[in-house]
């Protein structure tokens, strides 16, 4: 059951209550269209919330907040926010999702147009899988609250070094996908590309991406990513 103060955080009731991770030391902050779906459904036999980390603080408290394991999984924002794009032209989740591209979206004529004239920095807030991801995972101050990144890119060994971290064996089968193809076609302008960067410079920055993969991993240290000791020799080739 969700909490009074978790309603006044976060009035929605499409959002399931965190409650019963209080009681079990752990928190995952779902960061929408990073497979977050899959991965809460196979750990926890559940959906994900939509809270933001600092809502979590709130719910709970800084003293079990602070000692309890955050983690979260992160996604190149190119391919992020075609995902986004694709999954709500494709109907979303729900009747309200689709209402939502109806008044919004549905005049825009293709993906170009999306990121080059709908797409500015008042409307990265408009929908939650527009949200920059360094969003769901700092403060007010910029300090990330999270203890370990895991990677979409590498989502098959990172999910299993967090199930066992969790001690909760489980298998990962992707749900809640969109049906597309490779996010670098959509890109059919240096200037998409560039513009998509512009939007989302710092999780580009603070989360070791560039267009074409992961161009080097990031860990957490006193509240900041920086990069990780060695270096991930699978990381794409080129700018």
């Amino acid at each position: 059951m969700k909490s009074a103060l978790g309603t006044a955080v976060y009035p929605s009731s499409v959002v399931h209550s965190p409650s019963e991770h209080s009681n079990k030391g752990y928190l995952f902050i779902h960061i929408t269209k990073t497979a977050g779906t899959s991965v809460a459904e196979a750990l926890f036999e559940e959906l994900p919330s939509h809270y933001s980390a600092w809502q979590y603080r709130v719910i709970f408290g800084r003293s079990w907040f602070n000692q309890a394991f955050k983690f979260c999984f992160v996604r190149k924002p190119w391919d992020r926010l075609y995902s986004a794009y694709s999954y709500l032209r494709g109907g979303g989740w729900d009747v309200r999702a689709r209402a939502w591209y109806e008044e919004h979206l549905s005049g825009v004529e293709g993906f170009e147009s999306f990121v080059m004239d709908w797409m500015t920095e008042e409307r990265l807030s408009s929908h939650v899988h527009f949200r920059p991801q360094m969003s769901f995972i700092c403060d007010h101050r910029g300090r990330v609250l999270v203890d370990h990144v895991g990677y979409f890119e590498e989502l098959e060994a990172d999910f299993e070094s967090i199930a066992a971290r969790l001690g909760r064996p489980a298998t990962l089968n992707l749900s809640n996908t969109s049906m597309r193809a490779d996010y670098r076609g959509a890109y059919t302008t240096p200037a998409m590309i560039e513009r998509v960067r512009s939007l989302y410079h710092q999780d580009v920055t603070s989360l070791g991406y560039r267009f074409s993969g992961l161009a080097q991993r990031m860990t957490v240290v006193n509240h900041r990513t920086v990069p990780a000791m060695v270096p991930d020799l699978k990381c794409d080739a080129g700018a």
